[in-house]
C-alpha cells in the first residue's frame, strides 16, 4: 500500500457512484416522450414542452457524463479526463491507480 492508494479507492467508489447515476437517468427520456404525449392530449403546447424537457435532459446528461471522465490526480491535483490515449496524469506524469512515488 502506497501513499495514494486510500485516493485511489475513494476515486473508484466515486466514479461508480457517478455511473450509477447516470445509468439512473436513462429512464428520463422515455418518460419525457410518455409526458409530451399525456399533454398533447391536453393542450397544443406539448411539443414546446417536450422539446424543453429533452434539451434539459440532454444538458444535465452530458453535465454528469463530462464531470464522470475527471480524475483528480493526488500528487498534483491537476483535474484531467481520463480517456484511452491520457492514462498518466498530464500535470506530473503519475499514472493512474499508481500506489506511491
Amino acid at each position: 500500500m502506497g501513499p495514494y492508494t486510500d485516493h485511489w479507492q475513494q476515486y473508484q467508489r466515486e466514479s461508480n457512484r457517478r455511473t450509477v447515476r447516470l445509468l439512473l437517468m436513462l429512464p428520463g427520456l422515455p418518460l419525457i416522450a410518455l409526458a409530451g404525449w399525456g399533454l398533447s392530449l391536453v393542450t397544443d403546447w406539448a411539443v414546446p414542452v417536450q422539446v424543453a424537457l429533452a434539451v434539459a435532459w440532454l444538458v444535465q446528461f452530458t453535465r454528469m457524463a463530462m464531470a464522470a471522465s475527471k480524475v483528480p490526480c493526488p500528487r498534483c491535483g491537476t483535474r484531467y479526463a481520463r480517456g484511452k490515449t491520457l492514462r498518466n496524469c498530464p500535470g506530473c506524469g503519475l499514472p493512474m491507480f499508481a500506489p506511491g512515488p
